[in-house]
Protein backbone atom coordinates (compact mmCIF):
# COMPACT_ATOMS: atom_id res chain seq x y z
CA UNK A 1 0.00 0.00 0.00
CA UNK A 2 2.73 2.49 0.91
CA UNK A 3 4.38 1.85 -2.47
CA UNK A 4 1.21 2.86 -4.30
CA UNK A 5 0.77 5.93 -2.10
CA UNK A 6 4.39 6.92 -2.70
CA UNK A 7 4.01 6.45 -6.48
CA UNK A 8 0.91 8.64 -6.51
CA UNK A 9 2.58 11.32 -4.41
CA UNK A 10 5.78 11.27 -6.45
CA UNK A 11 3.91 11.51 -9.73
CA UNK A 12 2.03 14.57 -8.52
CA UNK A 13 4.72 16.40 -6.56
CA UNK A 14 7.81 15.36 -8.58
CA UNK A 15 9.80 15.57 -5.36
CA UNK A 16 10.99 12.52 -3.41
CA UNK A 17 11.05 14.22 -0.01
CA UNK A 18 7.64 15.78 -0.46
CA UNK A 19 6.22 12.46 -1.66
CA UNK A 20 7.51 10.80 1.51
CA UNK A 21 5.92 13.59 3.56
CA UNK A 22 2.60 13.05 1.79
CA UNK A 23 2.71 9.33 2.56
CA UNK A 24 3.38 10.11 6.22
CA UNK A 25 0.56 12.67 6.28
CA UNK A 26 -1.74 10.13 4.68
CA UNK A 27 -0.94 7.54 7.35
CA UNK A 28 -1.41 10.17 10.05
CA UNK A 29 -4.86 11.08 8.71
CA UNK A 30 -5.74 7.40 8.42
CA UNK A 31 -4.69 6.85 12.01
CA UNK A 32 -6.87 9.71 13.23
CA UNK A 33 -9.81 8.24 11.29
CA UNK A 34 -9.09 4.62 12.16
CA UNK A 35 -12.49 4.14 13.78
CA UNK A 36 -14.35 4.84 10.52
CA UNK A 37 -12.07 2.91 8.16
CA UNK A 38 -13.61 -0.56 8.71
CA UNK A 39 -16.96 0.79 7.46
CA UNK A 40 -15.54 1.64 4.04
CA UNK A 41 -16.20 -0.41 0.93
CA UNK A 42 -12.76 0.17 -0.57
CA UNK A 43 -10.14 1.41 1.87
CA UNK A 44 -7.37 1.32 -0.74
CA UNK A 45 -9.21 3.69 -3.06
CA UNK A 46 -9.90 5.95 -0.09
CA UNK A 47 -6.20 5.99 0.84
CA UNK A 48 -5.11 6.81 -2.70
CA UNK A 49 -7.73 9.55 -2.99
CA UNK A 50 -6.64 10.98 0.36
CA UNK A 51 -2.99 11.02 -0.79
CA UNK A 52 -4.01 12.74 -4.05
CA UNK A 53 -5.91 15.41 -2.15
CA UNK A 54 -2.98 15.99 0.18
CA UNK A 55 -0.69 16.39 -2.84
CA UNK A 56 -3.05 18.87 -4.45
CA UNK A 57 -3.24 20.82 -1.19
CA UNK A 58 0.55 20.95 -0.97
CA UNK A 59 0.88 22.00 -4.61
CA UNK A 60 -1.78 24.67 -4.15
CA UNK A 61 0.00 25.98 -1.04
CA UNK A 62 3.34 25.90 -2.83
CA UNK A 63 1.85 27.83 -5.74
CA UNK A 64 0.26 30.39 -3.42
CA UNK A 65 3.54 31.05 -1.61
CA UNK A 66 5.44 31.14 -4.93
CA UNK A 67 7.91 28.61 -3.62
CA UNK A 68 9.78 26.93 -6.42
CA UNK A 69 11.29 23.50 -5.99
CA UNK A 70 13.32 21.56 -8.51
CA UNK A 71 11.85 18.34 -9.79
CA UNK A 72 14.57 16.32 -8.09
CA UNK A 73 12.76 13.02 -8.36
CA UNK A 74 12.35 13.25 -12.10
CA UNK A 75 15.84 13.95 -13.35
CA UNK A 76 18.11 11.43 -15.04
CA UNK A 77 21.22 10.43 -13.14
CA UNK A 78 23.64 10.65 -16.06
CA UNK A 79 22.34 12.35 -19.21
CA UNK A 80 24.23 11.20 -22.26
CA UNK A 81 23.32 14.19 -24.38
CA UNK A 82 22.77 17.57 -22.74
CA UNK A 83 20.64 18.82 -25.63
CA UNK A 84 18.33 15.81 -25.37
CA UNK A 85 18.12 16.21 -21.59
CA UNK A 86 17.18 19.89 -21.89
CA UNK A 87 14.53 19.05 -24.48
CA UNK A 88 13.14 16.27 -22.28
CA UNK A 89 12.90 18.59 -19.29
CA UNK A 90 11.26 21.27 -21.41
CA UNK A 91 8.71 18.75 -22.67
CA UNK A 92 8.05 17.63 -19.08
CA UNK A 93 7.46 21.25 -18.04
CA UNK A 94 5.07 21.74 -20.95
CA UNK A 95 3.15 18.58 -20.01
CA UNK A 96 2.93 19.70 -16.37
CA UNK A 97 1.59 23.08 -17.45
CA UNK A 98 -0.94 21.42 -19.76
CA UNK A 99 -2.01 19.01 -16.99
CA UNK A 100 -2.53 21.95 -14.62
CA UNK A 101 -4.94 23.50 -17.12
CA UNK A 102 -7.16 20.42 -17.31
CA UNK A 103 -10.38 20.34 -15.33
CA UNK A 104 -9.92 18.53 -11.99
CA UNK A 105 -11.86 15.43 -13.03
CA UNK A 106 -9.91 14.98 -16.27
CA UNK A 107 -6.59 15.61 -14.52
CA UNK A 108 -7.46 13.04 -11.85
CA UNK A 109 -8.49 10.41 -14.40
CA UNK A 110 -5.36 10.90 -16.55
CA UNK A 111 -3.13 10.77 -13.47
CA UNK A 112 -4.74 7.62 -12.13
CA UNK A 113 -4.77 5.82 -15.49
CA UNK A 114 -1.57 6.97 -17.23
CA UNK A 115 0.70 7.77 -14.29
CA UNK A 116 -0.46 5.40 -11.58
CA UNK A 117 -1.54 2.63 -13.96
CA UNK A 118 -4.88 2.03 -12.26
CA UNK A 119 -7.63 0.10 -14.01
CA UNK A 120 -11.02 1.55 -14.90
CA UNK A 121 -12.68 -0.24 -11.99
CA UNK A 122 -10.20 1.21 -9.48
CA UNK A 123 -10.60 4.68 -10.97
CA UNK A 124 -14.36 4.29 -10.74
CA UNK A 125 -14.12 3.38 -7.06
CA UNK A 126 -11.85 6.34 -6.34
CA UNK A 127 -13.85 8.91 -8.29
CA UNK A 128 -17.39 7.57 -8.25
CA UNK A 129 -17.53 7.67 -12.05
CA UNK A 130 -18.83 4.90 -14.28
CA UNK A 131 -16.44 3.29 -16.78
CA UNK A 132 -18.10 5.04 -19.72
CA UNK A 133 -17.60 8.43 -18.06
CA UNK A 134 -14.00 7.54 -17.24
CA UNK A 135 -13.28 6.63 -20.86
CA UNK A 136 -14.87 9.85 -22.13
CA UNK A 137 -12.98 12.00 -19.60
CA UNK A 138 -9.73 10.19 -20.42
CA UNK A 139 -10.24 10.61 -24.16
CA UNK A 140 -11.06 14.30 -23.85
CA UNK A 141 -8.15 14.93 -21.50
CA UNK A 142 -5.65 13.17 -23.77
CA UNK A 143 -6.95 15.07 -26.79
CA UNK A 144 -6.69 18.38 -24.95
CA UNK A 145 -3.19 17.54 -23.70
CA UNK A 146 -2.06 16.55 -27.18
CA UNK A 147 -3.46 19.75 -28.73
CA UNK A 148 -2.02 22.03 -26.03
CA UNK A 149 1.35 20.29 -26.08
CA UNK A 150 1.64 20.55 -29.86
CA UNK A 151 0.53 24.19 -29.86
CA UNK A 152 3.07 25.14 -27.21
CA UNK A 153 5.85 23.05 -28.73
CA UNK A 154 5.22 24.33 -32.26
CA UNK A 155 4.74 27.99 -31.35
CA UNK A 156 7.17 28.35 -28.50
CA UNK A 157 6.52 28.06 -24.83
CA UNK A 158 5.95 31.67 -23.88
CA UNK A 159 4.64 31.93 -20.37
CA UNK A 160 5.44 28.33 -19.42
Amino acid sequence: MSGKLYAVALSLTCDKQEAEDVVQDTYLRLWTRRDTLPDMDNAEAYCITLARHLCHDRLRNRHNTHEERPAGGMQATAPTDIETEVERRNDADIIKACMARLPERQRAVVTMRDVEGLGYEEIGLATGLEQTNIRVALSRARKTLREQFNAIRNYGNKGY
